[in-house]
C-alpha cells in the first residue's frame, strides 16, 4: 500500500505539471495581444482604450517577461498553495473555483444519479435476457444515447421544454427545475455507457465457469445472480462511474455554456477568451487534481471488491 500511495502521488504530481505546462505555453502562444485581451474584459470596448492603460497591465501583471520566467513565478506561488488573483475579476481564483466547483458537483451528481437509476436495470435486464425484444431495445436506445452530440440535445429540450411549452426555466440556476434539462443533457450519453457496459458485464459473468457450475449444481438463481454476477459486475461499473463522474466534474463546458450554468466548464470558457493566465492554470490544475483523485479512489474500491487485483 505505502508504495502504490507513492506511485499514485508521484505520477499525479508528473501529469498535474505536464497539464499546465502546455496549457501555459498554448495561451501564451495563442494570437493576438494578451494585455489587451484582458484590458478590454476589464474595462470594456477597443474605443475606450488606451496604449498606456494596456502597457500598464503588461507590465504590472508581469506579461512583458519570457515564458519560463512567468511559469516559474506561478509555480512558485503555486507550491505555498497560493493560486494568485484573476487579471480580470480582479478577486481570488482559488476562491472562484471554490464557488463554480460547488455547481458543477451539483450538477454531476445529479447526472449520474439520473444515469444509474435508468443503466442499471436497463443494462441488468438486457444482459440476462440476451437476444430477446429487450436487449435489442436496450442496444437501440445505447446507441441513440452516443450518437446524440450534447450540444444539440441541449438545444432540442430547450425548444421542446421551454419554448414550447413554458415548463422548464431554459438557462441560470436557483431551484431544482433549473437542473432538469442539463443533468438529463449530461446524463443521457453516461447511461448508454454503463447500460452497455452492464450488459456485456452480465453476460460475461453468465458464462464464467464458477457461475455455470453453480447452476449446473441446482444452485437458487437469485442466489447466483446476488452473490457472484452482481459481484463480478461491480469493478467495472465502479469504474466507468468514477471515470465519467471525473469527466463531468472537470467541466462540461458545451453543456454549461448551452444552459448558462456557472460552473466550472462556463469560467474555463470565460477565462481563455479573455486571456486571464492565473485562472486558467487553476482550473487546469485543480480538475487536473480531482481526476486523478477520483482514479485513486476507484483503484481502491475496485482492490476491496476483488484483493486480486492487488495495489502494488
Amino acid at each position: 500500500m505505502p508504495g502504490f500511495i507513492i506511485k499514485k502521488t508521484a505520477g499525479m504530481i508528473l501529469v498535474l505539471f505536464g497539464a499546465t505546462f502546455l496549457t501555459y505555453a498554448m495561451i501564451l502562444l495563442a494570437p493576438g495581444d494578451a494585455a489587451r485581451e484582458i484590458a478590454v474584459a476589464r474595462y470594456g470596448g477597443e474605443a475606450q482604450l488606451d496604449q498606456a492603460t494596456v502597457a500598464w497591465i503588461r507590465q504590472k501583471e508581469g506579461l512583458d517577461q519570457p515564458f519560463l520566467i512567468q511559469y516559474g513565478r506561478w509555480l512558485f506561488h503555486v507550491v505555498q498553495l497560493d493560486f494568485g488573483y484573476s487579471l480580470v475579476e480582479e478577486a481570488k481564483v482559488d476562491k472562484l473555483i471554490c464557488t463554480r466547483f460547488a455547481k458543477t458537483f451539483e450538477l454531476a451528481a445529479v447526472a449520474i444519479l439520473f444515469a444509474l437509476a435508468v443503466a442499471l436495470p436497463l443494462g441488468t435486464l438486457a444482459g440476462l435476457r440476451q437476444g430477446s425484444w429487450m436487449d435489442s431495445a436496450s442496444i437501440s436506445l445505447s446507441v441513440l444515447g452516443l450518437s446524440i452530440p450534447n450540444f444539440w440535445l441541449g438545444l432540442l429540450l430547450i425548444t421542446f421544454f421551454s419554448v414550447h411549452f413554458h415548463w422548464l426555466p431554459s438557462f441560470g440556476t436557483g431551484t431544482w427545475q433549473h437542473l432538469i434539462m442539463p443533468a438529463l443533457t449530461l446524463g443521457t450519453s453516461i447511461t448508454a455507457y454503463i447500460a452497455r457496459l452492464l450488459r456485456l458485464s452480465v453476460i460475461q459473468s453468465l458464462a464464467s465457469d464458477h457461475v455455470l457450475a453453480l447452476r449446473a449444481r441446482g444452485t437458487d438463481s437469485f442466489k447466483v445472480l446476488s452473490k457472484h454476477v452482481v459481484k463480478n459486475t461491480l469493478i467495472p461499473l465502479v469504474t466507468i462511474v468514477g471515470l465519467e463522474f471525473g469527466l463531468i466534474l472537470e467541466g462540461a463546458v458545451i453543456t454549461e455554456v448551452v444552459f448558462s450554468w456557472p460552473g466550472l466548464g462556463s469560467l474555463m470558457v470565460d477565462a481563455i477568451c479573455n486571456r486571464d493566465y492565473p485562472l486558467i492554470q487553476g482550473v487546469v490544475l485543480f480538475t487536473g487534481a480531482i481526476f486523478v483523485l477520483i482514479n485513486f479512489v476507484v483503484d481502491l474500491i475496485c482492490s476491496a471488491l476483488d484483493p486480486r487485483i492487488g495495489l502494488k
